[in-house]
């Protein structure tokens, strides 16, 4: 349905534009001028009234020049007012636009980080890590199945998923790990000296940072052991069942021997055992075990030679059986409160009896 448009009333303009219009249609007028859909047609009228006027006529209170002067007028304000809001408009969408050029430049470039940053994190490996305290031991299970169990003082870190062509896992301390065979993508065991190549078996690394040995003991399968350097993999040889890979960083030399796999493997039945070994590695071994702080005070027993095992004894019961066993004495200390409230580490000191 055509909408009815509004008409303009010529009796009400020609009695405004003689200055005779009362207050009612001035504001009849006016409403006129703010429609501007109406602008052209009054603007239309106007001239055609003035073009109408016989210049010989005769108008009471008004000549010719007046009323053309007050036409000119009217359509200049309304031209003006037209163009004043016209530029408000354009200067106001002038500036939007500088403001919109401004700002998406660095929209644009905002939005391409975002995407490749995107794209890179979701490419990226997320790492999770396992960590088994001082006088722990913890169990743990890897994204591909494959399982194990983590020594006192060590550290697992692992990818939350095996997206690449291996299984790299990075670990510091001790650890026996039973891998998911899987011949397309092998299991590595990435350590700070040596890694360990493996498709799907039982074996044992121990690869503590306060120790110059890194040993890797093979119960089940088969694994090969690498030294990296400079990005240069080197073999260092292939275990077979029942025995251990001994590396020495201090000669950067390794070699391979038999071993009793189930005093290597002791500490996962919970038993502590020491097979012939030197003094200073025993203390070693209990600092970790019992997360203590144990100190050699005399050098002369470093090298004493120790066999022994334990099992299920608190540290105060292994002590005195190393001094029954051991030319040896010790002095316990009274553990040292700290600034937050926590206790220092037990602190023992071991003397030679002589």
């Amino acid at each position: 349905m055509q909408e009815n448009k509004e008409k303009i009333d010529k009796e009400v303009l020609l009695r405004y534009l003689k200055g005779n219009g009362s207050e009612e249609e001035e504001n009849i007028i006016q409403h006129w001028l703010d429609n501007s859909d109406m602008e052209h047609e009054l603007s239309e009228e106007s001239f055609s009234f003035w073009d109408e006027i016989n210049p010989d006529e005769n108008i009471h209170g008004y000549s010719g020049d007046h009323i053309l002067d007050r036409i000119h007028h009217k359509i200049k304000l309304e031209e003006g007012s037209f163009l004043s809001e016209t530029k408000q408009k354009a200067g106001f969408i002038s500036y939007l636009t500088r403001i919109a050029a401004i700002l998406v430049i660095p929209l644009l470039i905002a939005s391409f980080l975002f995407y490749f940053q995107n794209r890179s994190f979701r490419n990226a490996i997320s790492w999770a890590e396992i960590n088994a305290p001082y006088g722990t031991r913890t169990d743990f299970c890897l994204p591909d199945g494959s399982t194990g169990h983590l020594n006192g003082g060590s550290s697992l870190k692992f990818p939350t998923q095996f997206t690449g062509k291996v299984r790299d896992v990075k670990l510091t301390g001790e650890a026996y790990f039973e891998v998911v065979s899987n011949k397309r993508k092998p299991f590595v065991v990435s350590t700070e000296n040596i890694d360990v190549k493996v498709l799907g078996t039982s074996f044992n690394v121990m690869a503590y940072a306060d120790e110059l040995k890194t040993e890797v003991t093979l119960k089940e399968g088969k694994v090969e052991v690498f030294k990296k350097r400079d990005d240069v993999i080197k073999s260092m040889g292939v275990l077979k069942p029942h025995e251990v890979f001994i590396y020495n960083s201090l000669s950067d030399s390794g070699n391979i021997k038999s071993v009793n796999i189930s005093d290597k493997l002791s500490w996962l039945d919970g038993k502590l055992t020491f097979k012939y070994e030197e003094f200073e590695e025993v203390i070693k071994k209990l600092n970790r075990w019992y997360n203590v702080n144990i100190v050699l005070k005399d050098e002369s027993i470093d090298s004493y030679i120790y066999y022994g095992t334990f099992q299920n004894e608190t540290l105060d019961e292994v002590l005195k059986l190393l001094q029954y066993t051991a030319p040896i004495r010790y002095r316990d200390y009274a553990r040292d409160k700290k600034y937050d409230g926590t206790f220092e580490k037990r602190k023992i000191e071991i003397y030679s009896k002589r």
